[in-house]
């Protein structure tokens, strides 16, 4: 399964600002690429563009990507048998190299020992609970930290939406988005997944259990490949999550700008006195005594927004 090539997608973007009815009004865009006919035909064959009698339409974009998505998972859900008939057919008799571990805390370790060995280049999580993550990575964050040369800043994960609701659940999101891994909220995540293209990948044994009883760490190229076209995939369709910032972060930004608290007080629809309220909450947090100490303290920490 091959998705759209860039040309493609690119053709995509024009169609669906412009909606050409037909392929006959297609052609009269102006600076059509070249092989305009056959890049239409690879997003009809995607799902992005729909063709009848009646001419063309544009399902929207969301559900050609689910319908993908749940394509790749059927046919990840499927490697284990189908690996097992590639082995039984191969002339040569190759075994794929497939690790396989049972029990949370054999998991857990495993992990740790191929990180060591190689470690960690651009991994992928899929989460589909916050179980893992608040047992065992945000406690010992540091630890599970320290195999990254280069910090965490190259892994991403993906949880379902519905699970980061409390403030519990955020300040195990928080933390690790502060310890630098990009995050993203999608609608649903049907399992557990490791991704790291260039070095591995893991998988359940069970497609869909979370935390998994057992799973299977897979070196084989192929296998690395799909698994991670499969956790694109779901990265693509989600949305970042962004950390909700405190109330007095807008406060300092405008006193900053030398706005006086009641001309923010104005702007922010509020009472001077919740301004200065904010602003105090603001110096109880840095943990300083002036507003001066405050400027710099707020201008130290938030760069690019002060």
């Amino acid at each position: 399964m091959t998705g759209p090539e860039p040309a493609a997608v690119r053709l995509l973007a024009t169609l669906l600002r412009s909606r050409p009815a037909s392929r006959a009004a297609l052609h009269d865009i102006r600076a059509l690429p070249a092989g305009a006919d056959g890049l239409l035909d690879q997003l009809i064959r995607a799902g992005f563009v729909a063709e009848s009698a009646d001419g063309l339409t544009y399902p929207s974009p969301d559900r050609a990507v689910e319908e993908q998505a749940q394509t790749l998972a059927a046919l990840v859900g499927l490697l284990p048998e189908l690996s097992r008939e590639w082995r039984q057919g191969t002339a040569q008799r190759t075994t794929l190299d497939i690790e396989l571990v049972h029990g949370h805390e054999e998991q857990w370790r495993a992990w740790a020992r191929h990180a060591a060995l190689t470690p960690p280049r651009a991994p992928l999580n899929l989460y589909p609970t916050l179980d893992v993550l608040t047992d065992l990575i945000v406690p010992e964050l540091s630890d599970a930290a320290r195999p990254y040369p280069d910090g965490m800043g190259n892994a991403r994960a993906v949880l379902p939406a519905s699970v980061v609701v409390t403030e519990a659940d955020r300040r195990v999101v928080d933390g690790l988005a502060a310890a630098g891994m990009r995050i993203r909220l999608a609608r649903h995540v049907d399992t557990w997944l490791y991704s790291d293209p260039d070095v591995l990948c893991a998988l359940p044994v069970v497609w869909g259990e979370h935390p998994p009883t057992s799973i299977m760490i897979v070196h084989d190229p192929a296998v690395r490949a799909l698994t991670a076209a499969y956790g694109e995939m779901v990265w693509g369709a989600a949305e970042p999550y962004r950390e909700p910032r405190p109330e007095w972060h807008d406060v300092l930004r405008l006193l900053a700008l030398g706005l006086s608290d009641r001309a923010i007080a104005t702007a922010h629809g509020t009472s001077q006195r919740t301004v200065e309220r904010r602003i105090a909450e603001a110096m109880a947090h840095y943990g300083v005594g002036t507003r001066f100490e405050l400027g710099m303290a707020w201008s130290a920490k938030e760069p690019d927004e002060g």
